[in-house]
Order: structure tokens, then sequence, then C-alpha cells
């Protein structure tokens, strides 16, 4: 595994050292600097793409390519934010395949908020079990552990500002799993057996947040607090009944200049109710605990918290540049209910930032975990 990851990092890095050689390429890198610089400036709509390998536990080894198109809803607002709908694929050694996108957009002086969040994926994954006692007893393998399963999601979620930093919205969450290709100990697993291999569910949800970041995508301070309920049933034209709480709180700090960053996150979620597998609180990914598969720990409640240092380097004329790092440290949990709460994982990375557009960066992490590790690549901060 640790070849297949230095082996993609070595790719990144030759291709960006070929590229820095190409004289036509360099030429016409810096055209295309100074045509983004000044459709930034004006305001005008700009589109930036960009590709490269990776290396997630769930996924394996893999090639990325995405894109990132922003704009100001109204040119001749100085202050609202570029909206931006980023778009990333990707495909894998494992025959895995999928795209998502999470678009996020600014209107009216920043009162309304139209958020999509989107996902479609079709991968060879792992089921453990639900629990940690479960997780425990199972070694990953093709007889024990492996799936196939083809997932989506959409979520729509509008939200409007009554007073300054405060926002109030609702909207859906439609959501499907369909598995296609099961092993032996899933068969005989109670949990899977009680929702069967395809669930589609739809719900109500309702967000109140606190938002005093500076940037959404990439923010140097403020604070972020959000709550979230979302009520999925029969009635709504779904298969199960269940309801899901979130809390998710954030601070950021800058230090000492803009570019240098301290980033804290502290994470909830809470289910009732008959919550299929797939729609279990789940730690790892590649915005949560980054370096563990995603679903390996899953269970009605989970939490997790990260500290994350942030640095964007400096030129010799001490403008900033577009080169970053990042490390972060956290750890997180899963139990029945908060009361059961026993154990807790480590999780600790790096990563390198360079930035494609005013403060929306290309993210590529190393993370680490129990036993577990991933290199990730996408758009945008994790939080």
């Amino acid at each position: 595994m640790h070849k297949k990851i230095l082996f993609a990092i070595l790719s990144f890095l030759f291709v960006i050292q070929v590229q820095g050689q190409h004289k036509g390429i360099k030429g016409y890198m810096e055209k295309r600097e100074q045509k983004k610089d000044s459709a930034i400036a004006e305001g005008r709509p700009f589109l930036s793409i960009i590709a490269g390998p990776g290396y997630t536990p769930e996924n394996g080894l893999l090639v990325g390519a995405g894109m990132i198109y922003t704009f100001k809803t109204n040119r001749k607002d100085s202050l609202i934010q570029r909206s931006s709908i980023p778009f990333m694929g990707f495909i894998s050694t494992k025959g895995n395949f999928g795209f998502n996108s999470n678009l996020r957009t600014f209107w009216l002086h920043d009162k309304l908020r139209a958020n999509i969040l989107a996902k479609f994926s079709v991968a060879n994954d792992n089921y453990f079990g639900v629990g940690f006692s479960n997780i425990k007893q199972l070694e990953e393998g093709d007889s024990t552990t492996a799936f196939k399963r083809q997932k989506f999601i959409i979520k729509p979620l509008i939200m409007y500002q009554p007073i300054k930093h405060l926002y109030v919205g609702g909207g859906f969450d439609f959501n499907s799993t369909k598995v296609l290709e099961t092993n032996p100990v899933m068969d005989e697993d109670a949990y899977y057996n009680q929702f069967g291999p395809d669930n589609f569910n739809v719900g109500l949800t309702f967000t109140l947040n606190y938002d005093s970041r500076d940037i959404i995508v990439n923010p140097y301070k403020g604070y972020f607090f959000n709550f979230a309920a979302g009520f999925y049933g029969d009635y709504l034209g779904g298969d199960n009944d269940y309801n899901i709480y979130e809390l998710d709180f954030r601070t950021y700090q800058q230090i000492h200049r803009p570019g240098n960053t301290i980033a804290l996150k502290l994470y909830g979620r809470f289910g009732s109710g008959d919550i299929p597998y797939e729609e279990l609180t789940k730690l790892g990914g590649g915005d949560g605990l980054r370096g563990y598969i995603e679903g390996h720990y899953r269970d009605r409640t989970g939490l997790y918290f990260l500290a994350e240092w942030r640095h964007m380097f400096l030129k010799n004329d001490g403008n900033m540049s577009k080169h970053g790092v990042v490390t972060w440290l956290g750890s997180g949990t899963i139990a029945y209910n908060p009361n059961s709460i026993e154990e807790w994982i480590p999780n600790f990375g790096i990563g390198y930032r360079f930035e494609v557009q005013p403060r929306m960066n290309v993210r590529i992490d190393f993370g680490i975990g129990r036993e577990s590790s991933g290199l990730y690549f996408n758009f945008t901060e994790a939080f």
C-alpha cells in the first residue's frame, strides 16, 4: 500500500516538474493567470481545471479530475462572496468510479444562500458491521467484508438570513443505496438483513446556523455553528422511518497574518428510528477523519474533533504565494448512543495546498489512522 502511495506522490511531482520546464506550457499558464486575475477583479465567471493521482483506503490507487466554476450573482456587489460549483470525478484500480459536486451560491447581498450537494458512486466497498464490538471481530477480505454497491445523494438546501450572521433554512435529502454483490458474512448480518439490499430514503431537512466566516470555502477567521435535523419516512416516499440530528461547531483563528490559520472542528451526528446501514453515522472519508475507510466505523451515534494548522507561504516580496501546507490531529468515536461511548480512534495527517483561484485551493492530504492511511485529492478545504 505504501508503495502505491509513494508512486502517486512521485507521479504528481513529476507532472509538476515537467510542466514547469516546458516553456510553452509555462507561457500558457502565465497568460491563463492574467486572464483569471482580470476575470476575478471584474466579477466575471472563471473555470479552473485540474487532474492528478491519489490513493484512498476505500478506493485504492485512483486518478481524479475536476473543475471549479466560480461566479458572482451580482457583479456590482463588491462584498458578496463568489459562488462556486466544484465538480470531481475519479476512477480507481478497484474498479470504483464516482462523481460529486457541492454547489454554494450567495444571493441578495448574502441574505439568501442556495446550496446543492450531489454524489454518485459505484464501488467495491467494505462492510464491517455496526458498532466497535462487531467491527473488531472482522478482518477485511473478499469473504468477510467486501461488497459492491451503487449509491447516490442529492441534497438541496435554501437558507435565509433574518439577522446578521444567523441563517435559517430547509431542504430535502434524497439518497439511495443498492447492493449489487455481497459476501457470506454480510449475508448473515442481522442489521443488513433488517433493511435488505435496496434502500431509497427521502427526508425533510431543517437547519439553523451562525456563520461569521470571512470566506466559506477557505476561512481565515470567524465562527460557524450549525444545528441540522432530518426527518425521513414513508410519508415522503422513502423506504425507512428515522431521524438524524447534527451538531457542527468550527472556529478559525488567524495567527499573525492572513494565510496562517488554526482551524478547529467538533462534529456530532445522532440518529433514532430504523436507520439503514448506509445512513448510520460513519467515520472516515475525505472531509472528516482522513485516512480511514469511510464506513469502517459506523453506528447510530458518531463524534469527532479535528485541530488543523493551515499555512500559506509568502513570496520574497512579502505577498502570499499559491503554495501552502497543512497538518492536523484528531480523534473520533461511534456508539449506540452518547451514554455508551467507550473508545476513541486517533487520526493525524499532512497536506499540500495550491491556490487555483483566490481563496480556493486544490488540496492533497495524506491521513493516517489506526492501521489505515489514505491520500486524498479534492477542491476546497476539508472544513
